[in-house]
């Protein structure tokens, strides 16, 4: 049999269809489908899902149901919302492989075949890439960085939209998750399964308004990161409580692999020392807000080429480095070219060398506090290096400046394996992290504005200095430092 309406046996394939507002294109999406299916010889199964239709679609849907056994008609009663609807129709399915397409026919029913090919490659979801000038330029670029977003935070393909086949795994998947308000994009990104995308012309919409407004899309977009962000947060603990508060030995080894691969042999430019205000501002703050004056010891981890260790260094204090890759000290060791006494440490900061325990009047770092792979236990580590009385510091990106999320997309060698841990920078957790490791009188600070560029300049500074003052802007500058002191019984 090549039809659908089989009540018996499982069908080849269920296609589900969220329906809102698109009575006029109805028909013609059914027969293309009808024409695609039949042509490949599929059992197969529509599923038109009437999201609260205010329209003639329901009339519309009705008639196709009893002209054609293979169409399935599924009611919500109210307007529910595009994610929710392609939830229930994912529950009604019975194919052994689910297609997932909009009712406008800006999507082509055609690249269904070329979409299961992919699948059976070993996918347990295919996209159908989003190609063409389907939208406004205005549109499309804001369509290209909220799925590049995503891809950084969830691996989702660049291109990926609601046209999507997957297998009955990555449906059960996604019906597993509790999510109150669903992105299926970023649910199918977030479920651990391989995905991939092909190319697909789009087409522009013939009929009709989108029921995504700018607004629509930009609260969705921004609800979207943020269950993303949530989800990651939450399989972060779970991985804590199944691994026990220390990582294991291979994971770790891998971790470190990684990182030294990250920036083996790579003179970044962010990464090698110079002279500006904008680092030396980093520098004047971190040494403000640890208390630290001229002679103090102090150990700077993550030093990576000295970026700012050489600043450290002119301002009195006795610092020392300590990385992991050794790769990176030579660099530093060229650069300062003997001009200052720094003594180097190649070593991880979760198990740092014996003879540095108790040393330190303050351990601190620079924008390295994200790339730990176990904050507990570095935090740990790091509270043994200190003195009694001893202050830990750390300057650290703004989870919640947008613009860094930016410039990960943009930056080439950037990459959310290497600078994911940003979302992990958030007052609370630090805090908790802290007091953990016995650390008291924690405290934050945030302040910055401006860009290099505009900050390296005298009036840049003095504009900054005035837009920090702001209250409305303090939520969102750019640089945060946190920072607590070891109690004086900590052995």
């Amino acid at each position: 049999m090549t039809h659908g309406g089989d009540s018996h046996g499982a069908m080849d394939i269920s296609v589900v269809v969220p329906v809102y507002r698109n009575a006029d294109s109805l028909r013609e999406l059914h027969g293309r489908l009808r024409r695609v299916m039949e042509s490949k010889g599929f059992r197969y199964e529509m599923i038109f899902v009437d999201d609260g239709c205010p329209d003639g679609s329901p009339a519309v849907l009705e008639e196709m149901a009893s002209a054609d056994p293979g169409v399935a008609v599924l009611s919500l009663g109210r307007n529910l919302g595009q994610h929710r609807a392609v939830l229930a129709g994912l529950r009604r399915a019975r194919g052994n492989a689910i297609a997932v397409m909009d009712a406008d026919l800006q999507d082509p029913p055609e690249a269904i075949p070329a979409l299961l090919e992919k699948l059976g490659e070993g996918f347990a979801g295919v996209f159908a890439g989003r190609r063409g000038r389907y939208e406004s330029p205005l549109r499309l670029l804001t369509s290209f960085l909220f799925k590049g977003l995503l891809h950084l935070l969830c691996g989702v393909p660049r291109d990926a939209g609601m046209y999507v086949v997957m297998s009955r795994e990555m449906a059960a998947r996604l019906l597993s998750i509790d999510a109150r308000r669903p992105f299926v994009i970023a649910m199918i990104g977030c479920a651990g399964l391989p995905v991939a995308s092909i190319p697909v012309e789009r087409s522009v919409r013939r009929s009709g308004t989108s029921a995504y407004s700018s607004w629509k899309r930009f609260k969705t977009g921004c609800l979207a990161v943020r269950w993303v962000l949530s989800r990651k947060r939450d399989d972060l603990r779970n991985r804590g409580k199944r691994m026990g508060r220390r990582m294991d030995r291979d994971a770790l080894a891998e971790h470190n692999r990684r990182q030294r691969l990250y920036y083996e042999g790579q003179a970044r430019a962010n990464m090698v020392p110079r002279v500006s205000r904008y680092l030396e501002r980093h520098v004047d703050e971190m040494l403000r807000f640890a208390d630290i004056g001229p002679g103090d010891r102090v150990l700077e981890v993550g030093c990576g080429m000295g970026r700012y260790t050489h600043i450290l260094a002119r301002r009195g204090t006795r610092v020392e480095g300590l990385d992991l890759n050794g790769a990176l000290l030579d660099r530093l060791r060229e650069f300062h070219g003997g001009r200052y006494e720094i003594l180097l440490h190649c070593a991880d900061i979760a198990d740092p060398p014996k003879k540095l325990e108790g040393r330190f009047d303050a351990v601190i770092g620079f924008f390295t506090l994200h790339h730990l792979h176990d904050m507990d236990l570095c935090f740990e580590a790091m509270a043994r290096l200190l003195k009694p009385g001893g202050r830990l510091a750390f300057l650290e990106p703004n989870p919640y400046n947008l613009l860094y999320y930016v410039q990960i997309l943009l930056t080439p060698r950037m990459t959310w394996e290497g600078d994911g841990g940003i979302v992990r920078m958030r007052r609370k957790t630090i805090f908790d992290t802290m007091r953990r490791a016995s650390l008291s009188r924690v405290r934050m600070e945030r302040f910055g504005f401006l860009p290099p560029f505009l900050a390296d300049r005298r009036w840049g500074a003095a504009m900054e200095a005035r837009l920090e003052r702001v209250p409305v802007w303090r939520a969102v500058l750019p640089f945060q430092l946190f920072g607590g002191e070891r109690f004086d019984d900590v052995q």
